[in-house]
């Protein structure tokens, strides 16, 4: 972890500057695509005030990763790669699928989980040059620049 700012913080619950950062067996229940799963880090630093326990819980790279490895979804680094390999350009890869740029640059980067919906059909696009043509041919005519 590497907070924004330096250590120690104060507490928000008893207003004590005895924040700090500590090793903690974490486990939490999250959702993705309505779903339940189960996260488990055996050893998250977790912002910690020493006088009245209370932990100040961000959500960290780790966690969204460990979360992105129970559902099964591409990570950002996976996806870059198979999208690179295509020579593809992240507004390239957009058009093809029918989505935003912005939601492909958030996925790279890690900000934002695609749905299990959008990572099979990344699948399917990266695997297959079948599937790359027939989206081709389903792609919409671009509209009109207004001018």
């Amino acid at each position: 972890m590497t907070p924004d700012r330096p250590f120690p913080w104060r507490c928000l619950t008893c207003r004590a500057k005895e924040v700090y950062p500590k090793a903690t067996d974490y486990r939490t229940i999250r959702k993705h695509d309505g779903r339940e799963y189960a996260i488990h880090i055996p050893d998250l630093e977790i912002p910690t005030c020493r006088q009245c326990g209370e932990q100040v819980i961000a959500d960290d790279g780790r966690i969204i990763a460990a979360l992105r490895a129970q559902v099964g979804l591409l990570t950002p680094e996976e996806m870059q790669c198979l999208r690179a390999g295509l020579g593809m350009t992240q507004q390239e890869l957009a058009e093809q699928l029918g989505v935003a740029k912005e939601s492909i640059c958030r996925w790279e980067t890690g900000n934002v989980m695609q749905s299990r919906a959008m990572d099979n059909l990344m699948r399917l696009f990266f695997e297959s040059k079948t599937v790359r043509k027939l989206l081709r041919r389903f792609r919409p005519e671009q509209p009109l620049a207004a001018g």
